[in-house]
């Protein structure tokens, strides 16, 4: 797993150390140095990681819809947080190409 994480962060990193591990993941990965169950055991490691941002950004995204809400006399829509809300999916559709000039 990733270096220097021998508390409970390993279990729940916060955003930026998931993201930060990632990244170290795929340098590694891009390498291909590593023997092909060591990289599949990296890339199994990446899944969760990326499913583990997914979550804080799903999260982050529903914040900021609530603190959005304002009423008619313009004070703020203040709501208990229910992180266990449904998700609102992403498109799966790939993004589209970039032309090369």
């Amino acid at each position: 797993m990733s270096k220097g994480k021998a508390n409970s962060d390993e279990e729940t990193p916060t955003f930026e150390n998931a993201m930060s591990d990632l990244e170290a993941i795929v340098r590694k990965l891009e390498t291909g140095t590593q023997p092909l169950d060591q990289m599949l055991t990296e890339y199994a490691r990446a899944v969760e990681l990326v499913q583990h941002c997914h979550k804080h950004l799903n999260s982050a995204r529903r914040r900021i819809s609530e603190l959005e809400s304002v009423r008619s006399d313009g004070t703020a829509v203040v709501h208990d947080w229910d992180d266990s809300a449904p998700v609102v999916r992403e498109s799966t559709t790939p993004p589209a190409r970039r032309r090369k000039s």
